[in-house]
């Protein structure tokens, strides 16, 4: 019998590789007078999914690639259906068949210190 402590210990450190499937231009955004920001919707969905934590929807933060994790939003993303999207700048360097990869975090957005 799994009890609570010990699922939520194993979701923890569960890992999740997902590959770019699509990329989205969106609308430039007027950041300011002298500033517009040109931005991707991007879709990865689920490569490798060892602790099978995918199955089900959950919040994830990007781990690596290292230009990705350092600017997502606080609190993540959520990865639902084996698909999580994201939002980023077109000079972040995203294309297809990028590896990106999720640590779970097991109690949603109030996991991130």
């Amino acid at each position: 019998m799994v009890t609570a402590n010990q699922f939520d210990n194993s979701r923890l450190m569960a890992e999740i590789v997902t590959l770019v499937t699509s990329i989205d231009l969106l609308a430039p955004y007027k950041f300011s007078d002298d500033l517009m920001l040109e931005l991707v919707n991007v879709t990865a969905s689920v490569e490798n999914d060892l602790e099978g934590v995918a199955a089900g929807a959950c919040w994830v933060e990007i781990i690596e690639p290292h230009n990705l994790a350092e600017h997502q939003p606080c609190g993540g993303y959520m990865l639902d259906n084996r698909q999580v999207q994201i939002t980023c700048a077109t000079s972040a360097g995203v294309s297809l068949g990028l590896r990106i990869t999720f640590r779970v975090l097991p109690n949603g957005p109030e996991s991130v210190s």
